[in-house]
Parts: C-alpha cells; structure tokens; sequence
C-alpha cells in the first residue's frame, strides 16, 4: 500500500530507502518471498508530484550532467526519466583485467546473469516465452561480436507499470514525502537500530530487522556520509573507498558507419519481440580482442542521421527533408532525430540537390522512404529511419576506467535545505578517450577485412581523442561510489551487497559496480537487487543477520 499523509509508524522485516526500480524489485521480491517491507520515499505518489533530484549537489567541473536530468523523486523515481533501455553485463566486466585499474568483481556474472529474464518482466519486457535473453549471433566472426542485445522496456514508467499491484499489496508499505536524514546504529556500532526520518516536518525512528538502501548512487553517499559525521570511522573511514570511484559511460560520434550489404545493416535496426517489446544489437569488441588489445569494453550501434543532414549521402532522404522544409512541416517531426549539420543553409541546401542528381535509385528509394517514416514515425516510438545508402552516424558507448580521485563529498558550506550539500568532482581521462579511438580503428578494420563496411571519420586523427572527451558527459549512471569489495579497504559493500561493517546495512543499486563495462546498468542493477532479496529471505528466515548475530525479533507479518 502507500501511505501519502498520516503518521510514519510501522516495523517490519525490511526497511528500504527508495522507491525507484531498484527499490521496488527489491521490495517485490522480498514480498514474494513473505517478507514485511518498509519503504521510505522521499517524493510524491502521482503524475505532477514527482521531484528532479538528487539533492543539493555542487559541480566542479563540465562533465557531469545537470542535477535536474539525472534522478528524480517519486514512487517509480528515475524510471520518469528513464526511456526503457535494458542490456546485460558482459562476462569479462567481472574479470580482473591488468589494463584496467581496479577491475574484478567479487562475484561471477551467473551470480547475476540468473535474475536477467525475472528482471527483464519487471522492467516491463515482454520477452515471449521460452525466447531466449541472448538472440543468436549472426556474424561472430573475432575480434567483433554482435552478440550484446539491447532490449527495450514498453512501459518505463514503472509507477504506471507497478502503480495497482504496489497499492494492492499486504505486506509493502511506502511512505512517501519522507527523507531519511541518518542511520543510527545501537551501542556496538556493528549494528542498525533505526533509520531517522523526516515527515510532515516531523522527526520519527523507523525500526526493521534489515536496511537497503536504494535511493540513487550519489543519495546513498550522502545519507552514508551524514552518517559518518557522527561515526568518523564507519565505511572505511573518511579517507576510504566511499564516494570514491565515481564512474559512468562515455558516449557520442566520432565517425559514421557505411555498410556493404543491407542485410547486414538491417541486423541493428529495432526488431519487435513480444508484444509491443523491442530489440536491437550492438556491436562490440569480443573478450579475446579487448585482452588482447588493452581496450575497455565499448559497443557500437547506427543511428539515422537526422534527414537534414546531407552527409546521409541519399537523394531520396534529401528530397524528403526539402520537401518537409518547404510545407513548413519538418520541425514537429524532426523530434528525436539524431543531430543534424551545421553550416549556412545554402550549402546545406547545395549539398542535398547534389545527393538528389547522385541518386540512381531516387523514385524507388523515395516511395520506400516514405512509407517507412510514416509508419515508424506515428506507429511507435522504436523505430531507425532506413538509408538507402547504408549511411548511418556510429554511436559509442564505452566503459569508463574505475579512478578514486573521481569523487563526492559533503560540504561545510550551510545549506538552505535540510539537504546536506554534496561536491561533485567528476572528470574523464586521456585513457578512456584513447580507448574509444583505436575500438573505432579495430572496427573499422574489421568491417574491411569482412568487406561488410567501412569507417568515415568526423575529425582527423590528431583531434578524435579531443572529440571524444569533449562529448564526455555522464553522472546518469552513478556506478562505483559504494563499491563491491572482499576487502573492506577496498569497497564499501561485501559480496552480497552488505557494509561491510555493518552486519544489517545493504547497499542496493549501480553504486555497488565495481566496474561499468559498455552496458546501461538499469537492467543489471534491477538484478543485483533481486539477488539481494533472496539473500535477505535466507538471513531472515533463519533469524540471523549476516555474521551471526540473532535478530531482535522477527516480523513475518502485513505492515499494513
């Protein structure tokens, strides 16, 4: 159920903080498994109540996103910003890799790999079934794979998705409009008593046998560092791994991808699966070749230029757009194209009547064209406007390498909120852009000894890496600020999510990535809790916390 005015009152086997994806598959799993949960959300239950979030952050510098587009506040939380993109981990983010600083996982990804197709419903993919969560590779051919799929949920909005069976439950509780401001721990400091929270400007204790948190990676570093104010010496230390790591993804264009062959470019066109699910591939560098190579693990997918730009090479895109143009009616339909060229529209308009004189195929193309656009472009919103040309903008996304000086930190300055203010510093290395590069370089041989293709450079190769760090922007993703560790100097979680010293305290969420790899971290993360959550149901079915010590009392009753 969920509780919008009235007193914060309740004990249960579970308190969560959070109500966002993490958060509610936590919380559905452990209801399933006849678990009591407290939730404790910070926003609104509806539509217009929602926040931008997280809270005061000050940032340094110019590669971390805007605090308005990176979370929000609600039941559902970021899923409201989130446009439904699930991808898998790989295989070799787990590995202890001698080119990466900091790499390895405590865990295997099977310890994660096995709440995928669990993971995927909840997030609202409609995989049929008996399908498989890896489609069959059609080109896995060395040093390049097209094996990593992206799927896309068709209904993101989680609230929407999980709004009735969240409100229809007995035994989840979420109490929205509720910060929790510090956790408080009992006289061995090994142990959490409650969690103060503030409602309806009032201070209460909510008490559990077990605590999650799950609200955002730079909000879990911040109620854990109000926390170590108190506690200097808790979660390693103020000179530990906490906060620390701050990693995300780089993404952008630095080259365009020409195919040989239609079927082959076909392959990364939006596929349906399911009803109203969809699919698409990456391509990306293979286990042996990043080894090999010393590159991060990085994937590639075609984008349609957008049609106002020339360098699509096709006449009948070109005609489409200037015709568009002339009836005034491209602006309302351009929405979500990827970006269009600069320059004096006369060169741009020479630049299309020259593709249109070029193009062989105008008349056939042209119908085609048309038919495609309109059906994508008013029967779904997962589409990618074909070429004729096999012409498409390239898109990197490319994993970051794990560095501690990136990090966040409380601030002394006052607030004008009871929000702690946190500092953001948030950079990217030469390494990383380098990376980038030569995966470009990799492919592009790939795609010539193939003969499916080629690579046409934006920029000269003295000036790729500059491009790349210039499109450098993250703090989306929130991955490696509560890191997953055996040692406790290490990380701040063990390997089942735990503070490590803390024997009731979890972590939930990307912040406990030790390493990014080239996939989104929705859909592992969403996984990672739901592992969580079997874990918490042994422990507490067994009445012991994860050392050994006996729980208090345990709550295997409704909240409610």
């Amino acid at each position: 159920m969920i509780v919008n005015e009235g007193n914060l009152s309740a004990h249960a086997d579970v308190c969560i903080v959070g109500a966002g994806p993490v958060g509610l598959a936590l919380a559905f799993k452990c209801a399933s498994k006849g678990l009591s949960v407290v939730m404790i959300e910070a926003g609104m239950d509806n539509r217009r109540g929602w926040q931008a979030g997280p809270g005061l952050l000050d940032i340094v510098n110019k590669h971390h996103a805007d605090p308005g587009l990176i979370s929000a506040r609600g039941v559902g939380g970021t899923s409201r910003l989130w446009g439904g993109r699930c991808v898998q981990l790989d295989d070799i983010d787990f590995e202890k890799r001698a080119h990466v600083p900091f790499s390895g996982w405590p865990i295997s990804h099977h310890e994660i790999s096995k709440y995928y197709d669990e993971a995927l419903v909840f997030l609202g993919c409609r995989v049929e079934e008996g399908s498989s969560t890896s489609p069959s590779d059609p080109e896995a051919r060395g040093e390049i794979t097209t094996t990593v799929i992206e799927r896309w949920s068709a209904r993101p909005r989680l609230r929407e998705l999980h709004g009735r069976r969240l409100r229809a439950s007995e035994r989840i509780k979420v109490f929205t409009r509720s910060v929790a401001r510090e956790i408080k721990f009992d006289s061995s400091g090994e142990h959490v008593r409650s969690i103060f929270v503030e409602r309806n400007g009032e201070g209460v204790e909510v008490r559990a046998s077990m605590f999650v948190l799950a609200c955002g990676g730079l909000e879990n570093v911040r109620l854990l560092m109000a926390t170590q104010r108190r506690r200097p010496q808790k979660f390693g230390g103020t000179d530990g791994a906490l906060g620390r790591f701050y990693t995300g993804h780089l993404t952008g264009y630095v080259a365009r991808i020409c195919f040989e062959h239609r079927d082959f470019a076909e392959q990364f066109q939006f596929q349906k699966e399911g009803k109203g699910s969809h699919f698409r591939r990456r391509l990306s560098l293979s286990f042996e070749a990043q080894v090999a190579g010393e590159y991060l693990n990085t994937a590639f997918w075609p984008e349609s230029h957008s049609i106002a730009d020339p360098a699509h090479g096709s006449g009948a895109l070109s005609i489409a757009y200037l015709g568009l143009s002339s009836l005034k009616i491209y602006g309302p339909l351009r929405r979500g194209l990827a970006p269009h060229s600069s320059g004096a529209n006369t060169d741009i308009v020479r630049r299309h009547w020259s593709n249109v004189r070029s193009d062989r195929n105008l008349f056939r193309n042209g119908f085609a064209i048309s038919g495609h656009f309109l059906r994508n472009r008013f029967g779904t919103r997962m589409y990618s406007l074909v070429n004729p040309q096999n012409r498409y903008l390239l898109r990197y996304h490319a994993e970051q390498i794990p560095d501690p000086s990136n990090r966040v930190r409380l601030t002394d300055e006052p607030a004008s909120s009871p929000d702690i203010p946190i500092r953001v510093d948030y950079s990217f290395m030469p390494q990383d852009a380098d990376s980038v590069v030569r995966s470009h370089d990799l492919l592009d041989r790939w795609l010539r000894q193939n003969k499916l293709g080629y690579l046409e450079y934006l920029a000269p190769p003295e000036d790729r890496s500059a491009l790349v760090l210039n499109q450098a922007v993250d703090g989306y993703h929130q991955i490696g600020l509560t890191r997953m560790s055996n040692q406790r100097r290490e990380g701040v979680v063990d390997a089942d999510c735990r503070v490590h010293d803390a024997d009731n305290l979890f972590v939930a969420g990307s912040s406990v990535f030790p390493t990014a790899g080239q996939a989104n971290p929705t859909l592992p993360a969403v996984a990672l809790a739901m592992r969580l959550g079997d874990h918490l149901a042994r422990q507490i079915s067994h009445g012991c916390t994860a050392v050994g010590r006996m729980l208090p009392g345990k709550a295997h009753h409704p909240v409610g």
